[in-house]
Formats: C-alpha cells, sequence, structure tokens
C-alpha cells in the first residue's frame, strides 16, 4: 500500500481494516456517500452567504458547491448502475459530533469543513486500495472515481481552511489545532460502519 498524506494533519489515522469493514455493505456506503455529497453542497452554499463581503469566497465556495453535487449525482448513476436503490439518510455521527462541538461560529463552520473534507479524503483513499478486489466494485469505474473524490476532497479541505485563515488570520491556525485533537477523539469514538466517517 502506498503512504498517504492527508491535506491537514490530522492526528488520528484510520486502520487499512476500516476500509474492509465498511466495504461490507457497498450500497450502504454508497447511499450514505451521496447524503454526505449533497450535505456537502448545502453547506457551500450556505457558507457562501456568510462570507459574501469576500469575492474570491463566494466564487470558491459556489464552484466547490458544484462539484459536490455533480459528485452526488454521479454516486446516485453509480448506485443505479449496480442496481441499489438510495436508502434512506441515517444521519452522519460524525459530523454531528463535531458540530455540538463548535463555539466560534464561522471559523468553526470553516474548520469543520476542512476536517470533514480531510477525513474522507483519507477514507476515500483507503476505500481506494481496498476496493480494487472487491467483487461488485472492483470492476467498474468506482476506483477512477474513488480517486477523482479524494483529490477534490483534498482540494475542498485546503480552501475552507484558505478560507478560514483569509477572514480570521492567526486565529484560524490556533483553532484548527485544538481542533485537530477533537476531531480524532470524535472519529475513533465511532463505531465502523458501511459509511465514510
Amino acid at each position: 500500500m502506498n503512504a498517504f498524506k492527508p491535506p491537514l494533519p490530522l492526528r488520528f489515522q484510520t486502520p487499512a481494516a476500516w476500509a474492509a469493514a465498511a466495504l461490507a455493505d457497498p450500497a450502504a456506503l454508497l447511499s450514505d456517500h451521496a447524503h454526505c455529497e449533497k450535505k456537502a453542497a448545502l453547506n457551500a452554499l450556505n457558507l457562501s452567504l456568510s462570507l459574501a463581503d469576500l469575492p474570491r469566497a463566494s466564487v470558491l465556495l459556489a464552484r466547490l458547491a458544484e462539484e459536490e453535487l455533480n459528485h452526488y449525482r454521479r454516486v446516485l448513476e453509480l448506485m443505479q448502475a449496480q442496481g441499489w436503490p438510495l436508502q434512506p439518510d441515517t444521519g452522519n455521527a460524525y459530523a454531528q459530533g463535531l458540530h455540538k462541538l463548535a463555539a466560534k461560529g464561522l471559523l468553526d463552520r470553516l474548520l469543520i469543513g476542512a476536517l470533514i473534507e480531510a477525513r474522507s479524503c483519507e477514507r476515500l483513499w483507503l476505500l481506494e486500495q481496498e476496493g480494487a478486489n472487491h467483487p461488485d466494485l472492483g470492476a467498474t469505474s468506482w476506483l477512477a472515481f474513488l480517486l477523482e473524490l479524494e483529490r477534490c476532497e483534498a482540494g475542498h479541505a485546503l480552501a475552507f481552511r484558505s478560507l478560514a485563515e483569509e477572514r480570521f488570520g492567526a486565529e484560524a491556525q490556533a483553532r484548527l489545532d485544538w481542533w485537530l485533537d477533537r476531531e480524532a477523539e470524535v472519529i475513533q469514538a465511532l463505531p465502523w460502519r458501511s459509511v465514510v466517517h
């Protein structure tokens, strides 16, 4: 397995065995990821309103939302090609756990966005490594799509961090340092399921 370098210095590395557990139910995994992509698009649009005074931010977040919505459609198409219906949204315990800790408004929203994207990037990379041998997914365009998603998530993580630094300066780095510890605590407390987080 090749080494992976996350876009943010995550303080907990997901064990490689996680991917096999997540791929135990690929229909559930993809359903959850479709819901995550949809929520990510909405989050980017909402953040663009909060940063409307920064012209670069509005355009960047609009592009990010467009990319997330495109991924949502493509995950749905991949599921349809496999004959898997979209399952109900059961919520995202990881994102909920992070948001419960938020206390600094817009700064925390931007940094939580950066952390979610960075963790998604790491987990997608692990799925990409494991998925090559999966009976349902190995022969599809799944692996190329995972690589594309992984790279996009890395870019999104850096975009959110950049916007936090642009708006909040040095406070953003200090707060990110605090968040990196909290994120590690939240992700380690979650059971392994067929979800990205």
